[in-house]
């Protein structure tokens, strides 16, 4: 791929440096498209630090409602929020993924039925397209997509580390 030069006339070195990432930018998405298949992660942030799920374990994302707290559950369990008619389970992921715990502001309702699981996060930051990687399974890694770098969260083994064995049944 040949890219027109760039004119330094009348640009500072901010500028330059702007035009530079997103050529990069878009260097890079064509590479990742012909080299490898892609997956789609929803974008989150928790702690100051940007995460990512896969979109296929998200349900839905909302606001999030009055919190009923839970005497004696576990301790990522913020509470339970009444949600489309069905009580879910909130959990703060922040405890387990050694973040600091901020202001929840959104959750992220994940496909697990038995029993239903929300994720309190402190804020959502959209869609991103990374490659996909084959490596086992890890809790949290850090991978690259859409020219920004996130922490790719998986979302079986959170899971199993919010919730007590017990109550894993989905």
């Amino acid at each position: 791929m040949s890219a027109p030069p760039i004119v330094a006339d009348g640009l500072d070195a901010d500028a330059i440096a702007a035009v530079l990432r997103i050529r990069q930018r878009a260097v890079a998405g064509e590479r990742i498209a012909s080299d490898r298949p892609t997956e789609t992660l929803l974008a989150f942030e928790l702690g100051g630090v940007a995460h990512g799920l896969p979109i296929e374990q998200v349900r839905a994302v909302a606001k999030v409602p009055k919190v009923t707290r839970v005497p004696h559950g576990p301790g990522a369990l913020a509470g339970v929020v009444a949600w489309r008619g069905a009580v879910v389970n909130l959990f703060n992921p922040a405890t387990v993924l050694a973040r600091e715990v901020g202001t929840a502001t959104a959750m992220i309702v994940l496909r697990h039925d038995a029993p239903r699981i929300a994720l309190a996060v402190d804020a959502l930051l959209g869609v991103v397209r990374t490659p996909r990687d084959d490596a086992p399974p890890t809790l949290s890694r850090l991978v690259e997509g859409d020219g920004q770098r996130l922490t790719r969260v998986d979302p079986a083994l959170l899971i199993a580390l919010l919730l007590p064995a017990r109550l894993q049944e989905g």
